[in-house]
């Protein structure tokens, strides 16, 4: 009839030897009122599952009665849709062993459909706890957790395959993690995770990528790292062909950290001395870390900090002149930002090569000295446009899985998790195909 071949559709019954009943009921299952469905499976086995007979004769195999069987298929207006499955039971006559009918629709000894499952997984990609998923789709936690480590484990990357440009970076992980860092590495071009390994120490990144095969480590080109040197060890010993890549965004903060170190130690000096100045310098903070091409020296306006009509050009150079000592980090500091913008090695060079010829203060000259120490790294990221922008992206959504759950305290659940988010958010409408990919990748 047709509409049993529409309910087959709705409850994504695509196996033939179930035949769904004309009927439909509510019922109390586990203090839940539910939609019970009606279905009989039965068909002729191709042989025993035990001994390996071949039935041939259709009599070497009989039927021998239906075991019920309850699965669940989902939910439906908030209603809980189950459908009570007649399992026709077959006796074998060479080994007199029994057993069920199987059928695609659950496995063997489960009583949650494949449907249902694959749903379960894509309820995964998006940011919400396990226990809220588990609560929509009337299932335990602990199936959604056995789901999440299915899915999460079949993931893992091939070992004789690495991308060409990649990108390294680290996150707060789980408290049992040494350090409590994990290190995520991605592929740089079209921002795709590749894996995530518990500890980002040094020894344990040398174990985890000599695993890849040695072709694999060759063909990759670049890596983008922050100023983090442990990586750096890493790189050279296991990418022989790798150009290291020091991501412009962490050189201008650490630029900007030594500026701003210099105005508060300014602001300090000023704090009893000239108290007006000292709140100039302590509320105007982003101001003079404004890079100065980008100050406006044109709108001129009134300011209750300052006396008469300025603009953001005069402000901030009023600011610098009160210590000769932040004046001079000020022009440093945005020339070699300057250099940086403009992708002009040779200018940033040779400014790191002039501030020998001067006295800087401790911390500016601690700082001077490790841009000196990647100076390698920082020509390649002069050259090549790649960053750790998408990373960092990614370590933010991390933060807000942790979050959405309350924090984690196994590293695996974390992983498969994040696993699953990145790499399945692009194929989240085919959830009908995915559980059987994953199950196969598995």
């Amino acid at each position: 009839m047709a509409h049993i071949h529409s309910i087959r559709n709705i409850l994504e019954i695509k196996d033939e030897n179930i035949q769904i009943e004309n009927k439909t009921t509510e019922e109390n299952h586990n203090n839940s009122k539910s939609i019970i469905f009606y279905g009989t499976l039965t068909y002729t086995p191709s042989g025993c599952t035990n001994c390996g007979v071949i039935n041939e004769s259709h009599a070497d195999i009989v039927k021998n009665g239906t075991k019920m069987s309850i699965i669940k298929l989902g939910q439906f207006n908030f209603k809980p849709v189950l459908l009570k499955l007649k399992k026709q039971r077959f006796l074998c006559k060479h080994c007199r062993s029994t057993f069920s009918a199987q059928t695609s629709l659950v496995d063997r000894n489960c009583f949650i459909s494949n449907p249902l499952k694959a749903l379960i997984v894509m309820e995964l990609v998006e940011e919400q706890s396990m226990t809220l998923i588990a609560k929509h789709l009337n299932v335990s936690v602990s199936t959604v957790l056995r789901q999440l480590i299915k899915a999460g484990e079949g993931l893992r990357p091939a070992k004789n395959y690495l991308p060409i440009h990649l990108g390294f970076d680290e996150f707060k992980s789980v408290k049992q993690v040494s350090g409590a860092m994990s290190f995520i590495f991605i592929d740089n071009i079209n921002h795709e995770v590749i894996d995530i390994v518990e500890n980002r120490q040094q020894r344990y990144l040398m174990d985890y990528f000599m695993r890849f095969s040695y072709e694999a480590r060759k063909r990759v080109q670049t890596v983008t790292i922050d100023m983090y040197s442990p990586y750096i060890g890493v790189i050279n010993d296991c990418f022989p062909n790798a150009k290291i890549i020091i991501d412009r965004f962490h050189i201008v903060q650490h630029l900007n950290r030594c500026l701003n170190q210099m105005r508060i130690k300014t602001m300090n000096k000023l704090r009893n001395v000239q108290p007006r100045d000292y709140r100039k310098l302590k509320k105007q903070w982003k101001l003079v870390l404004k890079n100065t091409s980008d100050l406006n020296f044109n709108n001129f306006f009134t300011h209750r900090l300052y006396d008469g009509m300025v603009s953001e050009y005069t402000m901030a150079n009023y600011l610098i002149e009160l210590s000769p000592q932040l004046r001079d980090t000020y022009e440093l500091v945005n020339n070699l930002k300057s250099a940086i913008r403009h992708h002009q090695f040779d200018r940033f060079k040779q400014l790191l090569q002039d501030t020998k010829k001067r006295t800087y203060p401790r911390k500016v000259r601690t700082v001077l000295q490790t841009l000196e120490k990647y100076l390698d790294p920082i020509e390649e990221s002069l050259i090549y446009t790649l960053s750790n922008g998408p990373i960092e992206g990614i370590n933010n959504k991390i933060k807000n899985i942790k979050r959405s759950g309350y924090g984690y305290r196994n590293f695996r659940n974390l992983r498969c998790r994040a696993l699953i988010v990145f790499s399945l958010v692009k194929r989240k409408n085919e959830s009908k195909e995915l559980y059987y990919e994953l199950d196969k990748a598995g």
